[in-house]
């Protein structure tokens, strides 16, 4: 069975793909890394093909949970035991995934994220609070603590990405999270730094990070009826 395989989702990325995955093969070159293009109307996939990373390909955008979907199909497909979910922006620090990889392999968790705020003290901002408020309706209903619950560094054990692939009520979301923590899936937290985008903005305004804290805590909270 193979080891890990690095899961890259990717919408219009091709300005930032290069330096991303220039920093992956670095300090991750052991490691499979596929992105999954969903469905970008600029060259991500020539940038792809040119970089000679495998690729699949999405025809159209069908939004992060089946691009991540899509991704750990693969890797169950081709016998990898965990697969990473990594941003294609550039935010995520490349350094940080052996010390993810290294915490599922050495402990009993089923995912573990990468937590921006674990040592580091940050500005409050609408986003960062937004985020706090989904780390305490998860902590109410699971009893569990998750510091970075929005976190978009996650490692999957292959028990974990079978679920993800059966059915499409689970998603790289909190509100999966809390539901899986319900079902007994352990979940653990490492440091990790974050870097600014190197290009492009993030679609999240303060509305927007707004209206998906709801969302998500209302889902949390509907979810915590369900019996595991």
């Amino acid at each position: 069975m193979k080891d890990l395989l690095i899961i890259i989702p990717a919408y219009n990325e091709a300005k930032n793909l290069s330096g991303v995955i220039s920093q992956l093969r670095a300090v991750a070159g052991d490691h499979s890394i596929l992105v999954v293009d969903d469905g970008s109307r600029d060259d991500t996939f020539n940038v792809c093909k040119e970089l000679g990373i495998k690729v699949a390909r999405h025809k159209v955008n069908l939004g992060l949970a089946q691009a991540i979907r899509t991704g750990m199909q693969y890797a169950l497909s081709n016998g990898y035991e965990y697969g990473m979910q990594f941003d294609a922006d550039g935010q995520h620090d490349a350094t940080a995934v052996k010390n993810l990889y290294d915490t599922i392999k050495q402990t009993d968790a089923d995912i573990v994220i990468g937590s921006r705020y674990i040592k580091k003290t940050v500005k409050l901002t609408p986003r960062i609070i937004g985020g706090r408020v989904i780390s305490g309706c998860i902590r109410l209903t699971t009893r569990t603590r998750i510091s970075d619950p929005t976190s978009g560094m996650r490692i999957y054990d292959r028990h974990v990405m079978e679920l993800f692939v059966r059915s499409s009520l689970y998603s790289p979301e909190p509100d999966t999270l809390s539901y899986l923590l319900k079902k007994g899936i352990k979940v653990s937290e490492v440091s990790v730094s974050m870097n600014e985008r190197m290009s492009g903005k993030s679609y999240l305004d303060i509305v927007g990070s707004m209206r998906y804290m709801f969302r998500i805590c209302t889902s949390i909270l509907l979810l915590s009826r369900i019996r595991s």
